[in-house]
């Protein structure tokens, strides 16, 4: 049997073959890219808001001004090119003898991240304005501690005066009664025995009872107006007094009925001068007209229904959180850091919240190895330890705060600088 060569392909094979070579290598990587890249993204901006709290903490600590950058816009040019060639040599007694495939793909990633340096009103008026007591209960909805959170955000609570957190000889110690009102609070708290956070009820908004006769149309529509259009009368006692109500949102909290009448419960509505069996039977977080430890809403002898509070600014709760950085004893002895004399003495007389319980800062000449976070200043790494889980959950609060407070405060001002990633 006399078997015949094979004959070699056409070249318009090949081309064929070439061009679903080429189609199949131009499939678009541009979904593949933002799998790989958009949590690393996610990382890194993280990881430098982590890392410049934590640098804005301990500039605190070293009397120096803090300074806010935002990043203000990341954006990636995607592009790709490709080429392909054949090459053939050709033979007298076949159509050619050999033939060659040569080709090339590439692909480019370039983002461009455009940094904002934030300055003027745009930052000094949300750092210096006190935060919103509705923080407060966001953050508990998120799951932490109400007492830590009192002890983070809150200046006095009613009459109860707290510290004021100036550096250095700026720091005003607080009142017993506040450590002892912190204290009470966390036991509740071990035993479930206090819920904070926000509540939506259909409760008295005041506590003016109204008759039948005074809720005429014009009323009926400004009630309606002020609880954003779910405001109404409500009566609770079968039609003989109504209460102007709404089905809004509020930072609250609530104890329950048998903790109210002994220990813990009955001791933080003394301090707090709570009514404990308020009309909307939760009590409602307010803001509070304090000066110099009293609160100029409070009367003599009469219950509250609501918990006032003084809130601090988030600039003073950096300089709170600069008590909890370690530094080498020489540079406090030195000026270069800040004297921690008046706070050593308030915690030790009970009149301050030992910061040292919530969260601390670790120094040290090298990168150190265990940390959740860390940044370098003065040729020394500043950090907090990643084993220490009750600073990294403070820290994390602080985080939040940070976010719901100040990150949305705005837009830019000051240069941009826009740098290119190769």
């Amino acid at each position: 049997m006399n078997l015949r060569p094979l004959r070699p392909l056409s070249i318009a094979t090949l081309s064929c073959i070439c061009i679903v070579l080429l189609t199949g290598c131009a499939t678009t990587v541009g979904p593949e890219l933002i799998v790989n890249s958009h949590i690393e993204y996610n990382k890194a901006i993280t990881q430098v808001i982590n890392e410049e709290l934590l640098l804005n903490i301990v500039r605190r600590r070293y009397y120096e001004a803090p300074q806010f950058v935002t990043v203000e816009s990341i954006s990636t040019r995607l592009s790709n090119s490709r080429n392909m060639s054949i090459g053939t040599s050709l033979d007298d007694d076949i159509d050619f003898a050999g033939a060659a495939i040569d080709g090339e793909i590439s692909f480019l990633d370039s983002p461009s991240v455009t940094l904002t340096p934030r300055a003027g009103e745009e930052i000094a008026g949300p750092l210096t304005a006190r935060m919103s007591h509705s923080s407060i209960g966001k953050l508990a909805n998120a799951g932490y501690r109400f007492d830590m959170l009192l002890a983070l955000m809150v200046e006095t609570l009613t009459n109860v005066r707290g510290p004021q957190t100036g550096v250095g000889d700026g720091f005003r110690s607080g009142s017993e009664e506040y450590v002892e009102l912190i204290t009470r609070i966390g036991s509740l708290v071990d035993r479930n025995e206090l819920v904070a956070g926000t509540f939506r009820y259909d409760d008295p908004y005041s506590d003016i009872p109204y008759t039948r006769d005074q809720i005429t149309p014009e009323n009926q529509i400004s009630v309606v107006a002020l609880g954003d259009g779910k405001g109404r009368y409500r009566s609770f006692d079968g039609g003989e007094s109504y209460y102007f109500t709404d089905k809004g949102m509020y930072a609250a909290m609530w104890i329950p009925e048998e903790a109210r009448h002994e220990g813990d419960g009955k001791r933080v509505l003394e301090l707090l001068n709570l009514d404990p069996d308020p009309l909307k039977k939760i009590w409602k977080f307010d803001a509070s007209k304090v000066i110099d430890g009293a609160d100029l809403n409070w009367k003599k002898d009469e219950a509250r229904s609501s918990v006032t509070m003084q809130v601090r600014s988030f600039y003073s709760l950096m300089n709170f959180l600069a008590y909890g950085v370690q530094v080498p004893p020489e540079e406090e002895e030195e000026g270069r850091a800040f004297s921690k004399e008046d706070y050593n003495r308030a915690v030790q007389e009970g009149k301050s919240l030992d910061l040292a319980d919530y969260f601390v800062v670790n120094w040290s000449h090298q990168r150190p190895k265990d940390a959740s976070v860390a940044v370098r200043h003065r040729n020394k790494w500043f950090y907090v330890d990643d084993r220490d889980y009750v600073s990294k959950r403070f820290f994390n609060a602080v985080y939040d705060l940070f976010n719901l407070e100040i990150a949305t405060s705005g837009g830019s001002s000051g240069p941009v600088l826009t740098l290119p990633v190769n």
